[in-house]
């Protein structure tokens, strides 16, 4: 099935103009730059809809699916309760409120201090619909990766000159 970006292009740009943003507003709400939107509105070719344009998408009140519905040659949706008033958390981006209000499953979640008074705040979620077994190897990795991260931020607390060196998991 061939996916006619350009035409997603279009109808984004056209439901972004609708409600009065501009580039540079969309932008700012989505935490990227107007040259990100300036290439989905342009129909710049992508192996699957990113987490941007669907950000983009429920930003001007489609359905979740409807990215997919015009990809394929049909009309936009609009979603029940169209989400343009709904402000984000705390000033979050709108493709990380995406990514939260995803159906995933909620993994784990850590905060990280970082010296001073900033911290890294992470969420691991799980692809909506995983099995038990996904969830389980997803988990896992996110251990592994949990501890490398740890030891990367202490490294960088410290100001040591080398990295802390990986030991191999056999």
């Amino acid at each position: 099935m061939d996916r006619d970006w350009a035409r997603l292009g279009k109808a984004l740009k056209a439901a972004r103009q609708a409600i009065g943003l501009t580039q540079e507003q969309l932008a700012a709400e989505l935490g990227v730059s107007r040259s990100v939107v300036q290439g989905i509105e342009r129909g710049k070719p992508h192996s699957k809809p990113s987490l941007t344009m669907r950000a983009y998408a429920r930003r001007v009140g489609w359905a979740t699916d409807s990215i997919d519905e015009v990809l394929a040659g049909r009309e936009p949706r609009l979603a029940a309760q169209p989400e343009a008033a709904a402000e984000p958390p705390a000033g979050l981006p709108l493709r990380i409120v995406d990514e939260l209000a995803d159906d995933g499953a909620l993994l784990d979640t850590v905060v990280v201090p970082l010296g001073g008074d900033a911290r890294m705040v992470v969420v691991v979620k799980g692809r909506p619909g995983a099995s038990p077994e996904e969830i389980r190897r997803n988990l896992e990795a996110w251990r592994s990766a949990h501890q490398h991260l740890l030891e990367a931020v202490e490294y960088d607390r410290d100001g040591n000159d080398s990295p802390p060196s990986v030991a191999s998991e056999a």
